[in-house]
């Protein structure tokens, strides 16, 4: 009866819609997944400019900012150089949502979370470092793995499904790389994210054709 208590009634509904929510995005991760584990997942690639790529999907966190009820500020530390990466954009923005939102959820209200972009001779790096909570070591060999959370409580309570990292590092070994955390607790975490690069130069790209 409680759907007939106009004070109650808010509530009961708003748990619903977010429990509801939280198992649709359990289920799109989980086809995700699996689409991934039967090799049915399919890469679209594509060269594109990744510094533009990691600005998008930071500027859309920027805007996000005044919506959220922690503040928070986003630093950014990218190489000059113009690093083209040949990537599937779509999943590649999955993961660094990924990143941020979790770098978003365990930092301090005000806390500034840095990005950083370089590349090697063969590598371009991309970390995204925060202030947070930070993680015992004993628990950074099983954060990519599905399911897993550090603080499940927490995680629950914000709509976690516990599939993010493990869809993360999925991807970003279909597109040869690799994906690995350092973490202080109580100090924070930085995540790393290399993805094969070739430099080019000026025009290779129109020759190809």
């Amino acid at each position: 009866g409680a759907w007939q208590d106009p004070e109650i009634a808010p509530n009961f509904l708003k748990v619903t819609l977010d429990e509801t929510d939280r198992m649709i995005r359990m289920i799109n991760d989980l086809l995700s997944l699996s689409r991934m584990d039967s090799g049915n997942a399919q890469l679209q690639l594509e060269y594109i400019n990744f510094n533009e790529l990691v600005s998008f999907v930071l500027d859309r966190f920027d805007m996000m900012v005044t919506n959220e009820n922690k503040k928070y500020v986003i630093r950014r530390e990218f190489t000059k150089r113009e690093l083209w990466v040949e990537v599937d954009t779509d999943k590649i923005i999955q993961v660094v949502d990924n990143i941020m939102n979790n770098a978003i959820k365990y930092s301090p209200d005000g806390g500034v979370i840095t990005c950083r972009l370089l590349e090697t001779h063969n590598h371009v790096i991309m970390s995204i470092s925060d202030q947070g909570l930070g993680m015992p070591k004993k628990e950074l060999a099983h954060i990519f793995e599905r399911f897993y959370r550090v603080d499940k409580a927490r995680s629950r309570a914000q709509g976690g499904t516990g599939l993010g990292l493990a869809i993360s590092k999925e991807v970003i070994e279909l597109h040869h790389g690799r994906i690995w955390v350092d973490s202080t607790e109580g100090k924070g975490s930085t995540f790393y994210i290399s993805l094969p690069y070739e430099e080019y130069e000026e025009g290779d790209l129109w020759d190809e054709e």
